[in-house]
């Protein structure tokens, strides 16, 4: 009788733990936006407008406390284009993740390399905003980075930290923040007040890329990789 009553209870707990491991399997649809940051400090002479990144590669690594970690990556061979949006979800950037209590969530995004093919060359990252010069004078900002570049981030969830608990009946949403501002920050005033302009539509324009300003460009290069956020929200 004893053997019976041991088999019944360790079928049970067999039982109770492929379903507790078949639940922590179960997909929560997950949907990334990717913005910058837009708020500047008072004494700023910049402000950020618009700007975009067009995606080599997208990767999620999640340490969850119940069950195993969980990795993928999704590759954009023609480049993922994705504009600057604090609300607009891309499609090819919602995925299904396992559902749990994650205790560290990271994501890193691979920029695309420019695309000099089409004679104009197409940056794997731009931001466009407005420089206000030491006389007042209001210049157009423009960013171009054409290197592939990766940004990482942990992330963490509007309410609970570092900890990002996922379930299956709570679709989430998680922004990623770039910030310009911080790139920013390491570029003295002296060197965008004689900053060379080019002429864009008719306007002209303080643009910092490889061939143009490239002093600029080295040092906001320097700190592409830092200074960016995501957030969960669910």
């Amino acid at each position: 009788m004893k053997r019976i009553t041991y088999f019944v209870l360790f079928l049970s707990c067999f039982l109770l733990s492929c379903e507790k491991e078949e639940e922590f399997k179960i997909p929560v649809d997950v949907s990334f936006t990717v913005d910058m940051q837009r708020e500047k400090t008072s004494d700023s002479r910049i402000r950020f407008t618009e700007g975009h990144v067009v995606l080599a590669s997208f990767e999620f690594e999640g340490e969850r406390e119940q069950a195993e970690e969980v990795r993928f990556e999704k590759e954009y061979e023609q480049g993922l284009h994705v504009p600057f949006s604090p609300n607009q979800a891309v499609g090819e950037l919602r995925f299904q993740v396992p559902q749990g209590s994650y205790s560290r969530i990271a994501v890193a995004i691979e920029t695309a390399d420019g695309d000099e093919e089409d004679g104009g060359g197409r940056s794997g990252l731009a931001v466009r905003g407005v420089y206000r010069t030491s006389g007042g004078k209001e210049l157009r900002l423009l960013f171009e980075l054409q290197s592939s570049e990766e940004i990482e981030v942990v992330a963490e969830s509007l309410s609970d930290g570092s900890q990002i608990i996922l379930k299956r009946e709570a679709p989430a949403t998680a922004s990623i923040r770039l910030d310009p501002h911080y790139w920013f920050q390491a570029v003295p005033y002296s060197l965008l007040d004689n900053a060379e302009t080019v002429d864009r539509n008719g306007v002209a324009t303080i643009l910092i890329s490889e061939e143009v300003n490239e002093q600029i460009y080295e040092i906001i290069v320097s700190r592409i990789g830092k200074g960016a956020e995501a957030v969960f929200t669910y």
